[in-house]
């Protein structure tokens, strides 16, 4: 893939996101502003409906409750009964049409207070009707319709009652658990089921006696309000005021699979998003590992394939064909360099195998210190030719177990290698071993150039090499220490690292004691 198309789609991809997210952030912006709206219009809805009631129950309590015998009682006689009649007719060729309507009003006020708090009940009584007579002399029957309009004198009547109670304290007026009852009730019918906490405040927007609990935990909150009572000039004597403690949380229990959905869409494109991202990121990574990889192998394969040419070229010179020595030393040169590239040719399809699980592992009974030993005599040889150091410590009491001793050969030469590669100067390498429970542990440590924080977490990817500045100056494919890694696993076991760079890294093997 072209590496300036991944970064050109990647800007796209991350321009499109962050439209889509500001968008659907604006949506549930836009979304919870309905809802608190249309909550809102449920609560005013609620508050509007209890205060009538709240009204309703007074006047109910002082005229059949508190005073059973206002019919009784001493009234107010200055506002006599008043009548009203309007009459109007109309007239056509032979008829007349008169359409009639009576009206008495009678207004009583009850005094309910020694302080002037009085009720006002207001008496309607009204009649209607249309009669039709013909002009002419001729008698018109008296149909039973036209004789029950003309004797009909039944009125209607209505009922208006209005309070007047400016001076009564709100204790007196309003009941604390009744309104409470009122308010719950409203509010459900509304499709509002929540914790409330309500009070009454009067003029001033002063808290009074007729407050819940809850309020006054909740009176900081923004709340809502509508006008309770009035005086006698309709201006708002007492407001009734309502907080909602737990209404983002009501908001968003009523509306959960609109919002759920919401989040899931929202939370499933950003999750493709960033595995995308991430994806075309590891594919350029790994496209550059892998470049970085064929032309080490390259490298690798060009010396010996140079002396082995010079090699070839000098058997076929016939001063050199003559001459046994020289024959058995260029022929053991060429034995020699394609044993090497042999060698690297199966690193690489052993790390094959072990991807695609093929590598089966041929356990037995070991001398695991006896191998080590032997293993770390070896080397030291060839660290020796540096002038390093290669200790061994050993210290555990059970080393015989079932390993497949190839394999852990070849892991340990390769931490051993590693070790040895990646010291820029005399190499200086320590073999430890301890029982730590049922686990037989390897520590390989060094002082060479050590790994920062995150070459460490990486040095077991596949054909991830450390960076030092010239890429064939530490020779290799990458691929040790992912071998290493599988090798271990395939025996149940664990590997470690610790690194600190420019001091050195210590890498830890644990195998479990199979028997």
């Amino acid at each position: 893939m072209n590496n300036k198309f991944i970064p050109f789609i990647s800007v796209l991809m991350t321009i499109s996101m962050i439209v889509f997210v500001t968008l659907q952030l604006y949506w549930i912006k836009e979304l919870y502003s309905a809802l608190n709206q249309d909550f809102s219009n449920k609560v005013y809805s609620a508050l509007e409906s209890s205060a009538l009631k709240a009204q309703e129950m007074e006047v109910e309590k002082y005229l059949n409750i508190d005073n059973k015998n206002f019919g009784k009682t001493v009234v107010d006689s200055s506002n006599l009964p008043t009548q009203t009649y309007i009459q109007q007719n109309s007239d056509s060729a032979n008829r007349t049409t008169i359409t009639f309507q009576k009206s008495i009003v009678e207004s009583q006020n009850f005094p309910i207070s020694s302080k002037g708090d009085s009720l006002q009940l207001t008496k309607l009584y009204t009649d209607e009707g249309i009669l039709k007579i013909k002009k002419n002399n001729t008698a018109e029957p008296l149909t039973a319709q036209l004789s029950k309009d003309i004797s009909n004198n039944t009125y209607a009547l209505r009922q208006f009652v209005k309070l007047s109670a400016s001076n009564l304290p709100i204790e007196k007026r309003v009941d604390i658990a009744a309104l409470d009852s009122v308010l719950s009730k409203e509010l459900k019918l509304n499709g509002l089921n929540t914790k409330f906490g309500f009070a009454v405040m009067d003029k001033t927007n002063r808290l009074t006696k007729v407050v819940n609990d809850i309020y006054i935990d909740q009176k900081d909150k923004s709340n809502y309000t509508y006008p309770l009572f009035t005086d006698s000039k309709e201006r708002t004597l007492y407001t009734l005021a309502l907080v909602f403690p737990r209404k983002d949380y009501s908001l968003a229990k009523n509306n959960l699979p609109m919002l759920l959905g919401t989040f899931m869409s929202l939370l499933t494109i950003l999750g493709i998003y960033i595995i995308s991202i991430n994806y075309m990121m590891r594919q350029k990574k790994i496209a550059d590992v892998k470049t970085d990889f064929i032309n080490n192998m390259s490298h690798e394969f060009k010396t010996p394939l140079a002396t082995i040419s010079v090699a070839t070229d000098s058997l076929a010179n016939d001063k050199i064909a003559t001459n046994p020595e020289k024959v058995k030393y260029y022929s053991g040169l060429i034995k020699q360099e394609n044993l090497r590239m042999k060698k690297q040719v199966e690193n690489v399809l052993n790390m094959s195998k072990l991807e695609r699980n093929e590598v089966q592992l041929f356990l037995k009974e070991t001398d695991v210190r006896a191998l080590i030993k032997e293993i770390s005599e070896s080397f030291g040889l060839i660290v020796a030719q540096r002038n390093g150091t290669l200790t061994q410590e050993f210290n555990t009491s059970k080393y015989t177990f079932k390993i497949d001793e190839f394999h852990i050969s070849n892991a340990l030469v390769n931490l051993l290698d590693n070790a040895n590669k990646y010291s820029p100067d005399a190499p200086q390498i320590k073999v430890k071993t301890r029982n730590e429970g049922n686990f037989y542990v390897v520590e390989i440590s060094d002082k060479g150039m050590g790994m920062d924080m995150d070459n460490k977490t990486r040095i077991f990817e596949k054909f991830f090499r450390e960076e030092t500045g010239n890429i064939h100056n530490v020779k290799g494919q990458g691929l040790g220490l992912s071998y290493v890694k599988k090798i271990v696993e395939l025996h149940k076991g664990q590997i470690l690292v610790e690194s600190q760079k420019g001091k050195g890294s210590t890498f830890t093997i644990k195998l479990p004691m199979v028997h």
